[in-house]
């Protein structure tokens, strides 16, 4: 999963994040939503670490200060994920209800 990670972050450096994903594109569906879940659950612990290590609440928000790089990078994947989800939901839902768009 680690090396899933890596490829997504690279492909993320040099494409949009809401161009469809080579990295993501290749996994099945059942591989896809065990990185969605591996990535939603590495984003909340890098989220607690950040917190833990330092943070305080301003307005009524709590402001994280310190764990950024993981942070910044989890966050971006989790949003390529759920966009490919998202994607492969809408793609579905063409097919079966007859319509298809050009790719």
């Amino acid at each position: 999963m680690d090396s899933l990670l890596t490829n997504l972050a690279d492909e993320l450096l040099v494409q949009d994040i809401t161009e469809p994903s080579a990295v993501l594109g290749s996994l099945s569906d059942h591989d896809l939503q065990a990185a969605y879940d591996h990535i939603l659950e590495q984003f909340a612990s890098e989220l607690l670490i950040g917190a833990h290590e330092n943070s305080e609440w301003s307005d009524g928000k709590l402001v994280i200060d310190a764990n950024h790089g993981p942070i910044h990078l989890l966050q971006a994947a989790f949003y390529a994920v759920k966009l490919e989800v998202q994607r492969r939901g809408q793609a579905r839902s063409q097919v079966s209800s007859g319509r298809r768009t050009a790719p």
